[in-house]
């Protein structure tokens, strides 16, 4: 009895782990829909802020009944955490950015306490589910020994019992062979014992005390297997539950990450925006006054020499503003895929073909490469499963990934042919494939392939290989977001330098599975 309330409360205790890791991931979910909605005051953060509240607040009572203190002290701490995004967010719209990064950073603050009590709390609750098992195995192997013990006690006496009653037998039946053999030499007088009846009834109860000894000893058996089953399983739940943990704050991590970077692109947007726009319109603006300039000067009576030292300064002057102009234009769009970074991703979900999705993707980077050079050429390769079929996405961030992923195999491809000898053919292959439930899409090159230690860091923000000016960083970054957060599905590299890069993305069919404002997290 006191065995199976040990499992009961061990299978309790593993329920509160799961429910306390629960706990860490909404709470993760809350602090980055807090931030973001402190950020940019959309009313699908206010939702999915909410959710991702009232989701922690059911964790939080199943967790109470254990750890009441801690459990309060972490509401407490969430509603400041509340009050404080909201705050923040009042300030963000007033344009007081001062006060609003004050309060963010308070909310920071108020986050690292939070993360402690929920670590504290799940820590303690580990450390009770450990203890609970080590107590089941000790209680089971307590069980174990009592039944071999009992068994061979039984064993014994059923033993020693059975040798009494076969002397009992067999000494009236030696007596009885000794009076026959008597007999037969003659000796009529030999006394003839009397064999009395209660000595074969109780070699049959000996017969029936051996077998339910037998009986008894196989259930003890059965029970010791049973009890080593439950152990292993109560252990096999607390090692899920702790490798539910380290995702959960490995989640956690990330969720931190783009936190800090939906601040930095809100920094950025309020402080670089802005100068950068009256840089890249006002050099604008000056290059057309050069020109008029210019042409003011023609009709003015000056003699060659100085007309052609004003041509030359105005040139000058005008070649400076339109470089100007070119790297301010190149700034913009710095800052433009990084506010697309950290905000909510465009257009609606609806359902697609795949396979039209890809092809009309592979052809856009293809045309789009060959109109910025008009020299450019590779070779396209399709390998397209008739059966990929439909999936509910958001076709324009798809498109926005798969586009990505083949502009980087157009670039490593034609790095590699610059770099090696005659015979060498750029390819990029796209292929889908139906998964059932999910489908395949892959896109391969034969290119200068990656690194071990850029693969590592491939999909950090602003994380690029390429030289300065030809890439920002973000683009694996956002292609992961899209694929992963937004979408539920999964992205992965395979590599080889100087062989090949494969991605392989593995996207849900039912739109269950999308983020339900179409965010990225």
């Amino acid at each position: 009895m006191r065995h199976s309330q040990g499992l009961a409360e061990q299978a309790r205790l593993v329920s509160i782990v799961r429910t306390a890791t629960t706990a860490s991931k909404d709470f993760g979910d809350l602090k980055y829909w807090l931030t973001d909605l402190a950020i940019t005051q959309l009313a699908s953060s206010q939702q999915n802020a909410a959710a991702a509240k009232a989701r922690l607040d059911e964790d939080l009572k199943a967790i109470a009944a254990f750890h009441s203190e801690g459990v309060a002290a972490i509401g407490r701490e969430v509603d400041t955490l509340t009050e404080l995004a909201r705050r923040a967010g009042e300030a963000y719209s007033g344009d007081d950015s001062a006060e609003g990064n004050v309060l963010l950073a308070q909310a920071r603050s108020r986050i690292l306490n939070i993360d402690d009590e929920i670590d504290k709390v799940v820590a303690r609750v580990e450390q009770q589910a450990l203890a609970g098992r080590d107590a089941s195995a000790r209680q089971a192997e307590r069980v174990v020994n009592l039944s071999i013990i009992g068994g061979m006690v039984a064993l014994a006496l059923a033993l020693g019992l059975t040798a009494f009653i076969v002397r009992s037998i067999t000494v009236p039946l030696k007596r009885l062979e000794g009076s026959m053999a008597a007999i037969t030499r003659g000796e009529l007088d030999v006394e003839i014992p009397q064999a009395s009846a209660h000595e074969i009834g109780a070699m049959t109860k000996t017969l029936g005390m051996l077998r339910d000894s037998l009986i008894e000893r196989d259930h003890l058996e059965r029970e010791r297997r049973r009890a080593d089953a439950e152990i292993r399983s109560a252990r096999d739940a607390a090692e899920a539950a702790l490798r539910e943990l380290k995702a959960a704050q490995a989640n956690l991590i990330q969720a931190e990450k783009m936190a800090s970077l939906g601040q930095l692109t809100a920094g950025i947007a309020h402080e670089i925006k802005n100068p950068l726009n009256f840089v890249n319109n006002f050099s604008a603006v000056s290059a057309e006054l050069i020109y008029e300039l210019q042409d003011a000067l023609r009709g003015a009576d000056l003699d060659g020499k100085l007309r052609t030292e004003i041509g030359e300064i105005t040139d000058t002057l005008r070649g400076n503003l339109e470089k100007i102009v070119q790297h301010g234009k190149r700034a913009d769009g710095i800052v433009k895929n990084m506010l697309l970074h950290s905000r909510h991703g465009s257009g609606e979900s609806r359902r697609v073909d795949i396979n039209a999705l890809v092809e009309e993707s592979l052809n856009l980077a293809y045309h789009g490469a060959r109109a910025e050079k008009p020299g450019f050429n590779i070779t396209l390769e399709r390998a397209f499963d008739p059966a990929a079929g439909e999936a509910v996405l958001f076709p324009q961030e798809i498109t926005r990934v798969l586009l990505n992923l083949i502009s980087n195999g157009f670039y490593a491809a034609t790095k590699r042919k610059a770099e090696a000898s005659a015979g060498y053919e750029p390819t990029v292959v796209a292929a889908t494939r139906n998964l059932g439930d999910s489908i395949e899409i892959r896109i391969r090159d034969n290119g200068t392939g990656i690194s071990s230690e850029a693969k590592e860091k491939m999909f950090d923000p602003f994380f690029t290989t390429k030289p300065a000016g030809e890439g920002t960083g973000l683009g694996l970054s956002l292609s992961y977001d899209i694929i992963v957060k937004q979408h539920g599905g999964s992205i992965e590299v395979e590599t080889q330098p100087d062989e090949f890069t494969e991605f392989r993305i593995i996207l849900p069919r039912t739109a269950g599975s999308l983020s339900g404002s179409g965010g990225r997290t």
